[in-house]
């Protein structure tokens, strides 16, 4: 009841005051509100605004100011799109006085979009089109990246098409640092795992990346332990410091860190990151409450080598998703995605030679000597034989493999054609 009054009263002092409702300001009204004409040009409003916004903060009229507000936004939107469309009726008036002086055929024009739509009604074949296009393509068309030309027999049917692509190279192709750089869209995956492969032939990887992949093995080690409520501290000498009992301070640290991630997806509508955030929260969960100490144990062993594939393909895969703002690695993604591919290739390599015989499975660890190691306690102590752990982490080492191939696969299928262009 008391709340019903709150908003009456609210409502009848705003009529009182003689102040428009927020919701119903008319265009006129923002105007008068700004004391303009509505001629006036974005930079007046802007002055009128500021001024205005001044006077009212310095009454202290809180209400006025926020009407002031909602005025200012409403006309700067509308002479956006006032803009916007003089200059889509500009580029169009254009490109048809520039047709009516070279062809007589009939025609009429769209644009959509960035794409510019001719349609002529022509009995000539499609090689008319072209001619179109290279007489077109001297114009100066900004926001245009595609032309399609329609040759048509009568108003519905359509003899003949073609489309053509302008300014194949944009600017995002010319930054390394884009996600929509064509170039990098297509080179990066293949060029990361052959040359992986090369540096790994030559020696260069154990020279140059041996630190960085021994720290991509004990952050595996680390990831199990941060997933299972457990703190864990992963050194880049071969030593992982884990805590055995759980932390609900790391388990609820790491699902705040989740939910900033989706909320951020969520925001930028960037899908993959909220599905990403989700199923890394249903993975924690399972692995702090429902999963036991011993199994813990078994999974933190496993993970120093199993982080060297699926952390690594976590690099290699991310490499292709822009994350929101807040989380930007334009620029890290290179170093990662090279980290990634060596240690990848490093142990995917290693395991096949293991399995073939050439190479036997890495007893002891870097530290402790041969007799206390990863292998050591999933064989003696959870009972793995020499065979399990060969196929098991070879299983892991495929499974990875065939997710980024069919990772780069689809993103080359859904964007074929901007791909194309690229170098059409």
């Amino acid at each position: 009841m008391v709340d019903k009054l709150i908003v009456k009263s609210g409502i009848l002092a705003r009529k009182m005051s003689g102040l428009p409702d927020m919701s119903e300001l008319t265009l006129e009204q923002c105007y008068a509100l700004l004391e303009l004409s509505p001629g006036a040009s974005i930079v007046e409003v802007d002055a009128a605004y500021s001024k205005k916004a001044l006077e009212k903060i310095q009454q202290g009229a809180k209400q006025e100011k926020a009407l002031l507000k909602v005025a200012y936004e409403q006309i700067k939107e509308h002479l956006y799109e006032t803009a916007h469309q003089s200059e889509s009726d500009s580029l169009m008036n254009q490109i048809v006085e520039f047709i009516q002086r070279l062809h007589p055929e009939p025609f009429h024009v769209k644009i959509q979009a960035d794409t510019l739509q001719i349609f002529f009604k022509t009995n000539l074949n499609h090689d008319y089109g072209n001619q179109i296009y290279q007489q077109i393509r001297t114009l100066e068309l900004p926001e245009i990246t595609t032309i399609v030309i329609y040759g048509m027999r009568s108003s519905r049917l359509v003899s003949w098409k073609k489309q053509f692509t302008i300014n194949a190279v944009s600017p995002e192709d010319c930054d390394p640092y884009s996600f929509k750089n064509r170039y990098v869209l297509l080179l990066a995956f293949p060029v990361a795992i052959c040359s992986a492969i090369l540096f790994q032939s030559l020696g260069f990887t154990k020279l140059l990346l041996f630190p960085l992949q021994l720290w991509v093995h004990e952050v595996g080690h680390a990831t199990v332990a941060w997933f299972s409520g457990r703190r864990a501290l992963p050194l880049p000498f071969g030593w992982t410091s884990v805590l055995l009992e759980r932390s609900l301070f790391v388990y609820f640290g790491m699902l705040l860190l989740l939910g900033l991630l989706f909320w951020a997806g969520w925001k930028e509508k960037k899908r993959s990151t909220m599905l990403f955030a989700v199923i890394c929260a249903i993975v924690q969960f399972v692995m702090t409450w429902i999963q036991t100490a011993d199994q813990f144990e078994m999974w933190l062993a496993f993970g120093g080598v199993g982080g060297e594939f699926y952390l690594s393909a976590l690099m290699i895969a991310g490499f292709y998703f822009q994350l929101p703002n807040d989380w930007r690695w334009d620029f890290w993604r290179y170093p990662l995605i090279i980290v990634g591919a060596n240690t990848f290739w490093g142990a995917f390599s290693m395991w096949q030679d293991i399995q073939k015989g050439t190479r036997s499975i890495p007893w002891g660890s870097l530290l402790l000597g041969e007799d206390i190691g990863d292998m050591n306690t999933l064989s003696e102590v959870y009972n793995w034989s020499d065979k399990t752990i060969i196929t098991t982490y070879n299983t892991l080492g495929n499974v990875c493999l065939i997710a980024l191939i069919s990772l780069y696969v689809f993103f080359l299928i859904k964007h074929r054609r901007w791909i194309v262009g690229a170098f059409g």
